[in-house]
């Protein structure tokens, strides 16, 4: 009798169980579907509460808080993805995004703060731990996966920021080498550029530059105050012409089209 009792219960653990996941993938199938990011979080955050296991939740709701600048949420999903997948490179790169973003603080407010940190000489941030946990990160991934580019890239970045020139020199001409995407080698040009310019060498500076123009125009690594150095690439633009020569003004100019650019839909035409 107790063997079919002991029997019985196991079923009903393992039918609630399955039903359970069943319920956490309907509702992180729900938030790959939905078109708003509240939504997404929502139904990413139900599939987490019903399966705690499930690694890919968090990882997608983590990339929607690294959006939103919500980096502790970030961060805290990031860390979950990897103590469940702790081989995964991904995690360690996004990580290390979000700690490094941590540079500016939490929240929108904090994008100011980005912007004005690349319209001033500055080598060393003031929040250095964030900036020493962001490269711990990179660091891992690049131990994961040694042919990750954007980690190098970014690391490079990181480097370049703390004053560590030798090292982020380093980390870019790796990612040049290895050539896996645009993206990365536009970065690592755009930190080289930066590396060749705080050392005076002006002409290596502007070359790099251009070279990352090529690679990636809408990098955000040389805005705004790069904008003369894109006219090669988009000589018939007079729109750039003026913005740049505006200064500040032409800058918060070009950041509103952006921004409205980016979350403006196109009105529907009515029958």
């Amino acid at each position: 009798m107790e063997k079919i009792i002991v029997a019985t219960l196991v079923y009903l653990w393992l039918s609630v169980s399955a039903v359970w996941g069943q319920d956490a993938i309907e509702f992180y199938n729900r938030g790959l579907k939905s078109s708003l990011a509240y939504k997404k979080i929502e139904c990413f955050t139900k599939a987490i509460q019903l399966n705690p296991n499930l690694a890919e939740a968090y990882e997608k709701r983590a990339i929607h808080y690294y959006l939103q600048w919500r980096l502790d949420k970030a961060i805290q999903d990031y860390t979950k993805v990897i103590e469940l997948k702790p081989k995964g490179a991904n995690a360690f790169l996004m990580r290390g995004l979000a700690y490094f973003k941590k540079e500016y603080g939490e929240g929108y407010s904090a994008e100011i703060k980005n912007l004005a940190f690349h319209l001033r000489k500055r080598k060393v941030p003031e929040f250095s731990k964030s900036l020493e946990r962001a490269i711990d990160n990179f660091s891992h991934a690049i131990d994961l996966d040694p042919q990750l580019a954007s980690a190098y890239s970014y690391r490079a970045k990181a480097y370049r920021i703390k004053g560590m020139m030798e090292e982020a020199a380093r980390d870019s001409t790796m990612v040049i080498q290895l050539r896996r995407d645009q993206q990365s080698m536009a970065r690592a040009y755009a930190t080289r550029a930066r590396i060749y310019r705080e050392l005076g060498q002006d002409e290596l500076s502007e070359a790099n530059f251009r070279k990352s123009v090529e690679l990636d125009p809408y990098s955000p690594d040389y805005p705004p105050l790069h904008v003369p150095l894109i006219y090669p690439c988009i000589s018939d633009t007079p729109t750039l012409k003026i913005i740049s020569r505006l200064g500040l003004v032409g800058i918060i100019i070009l950041a509103f089209v952006v921004i409205f650019k980016l979350t403006l839909t196109t009105p529907q035409k009515k029958d």
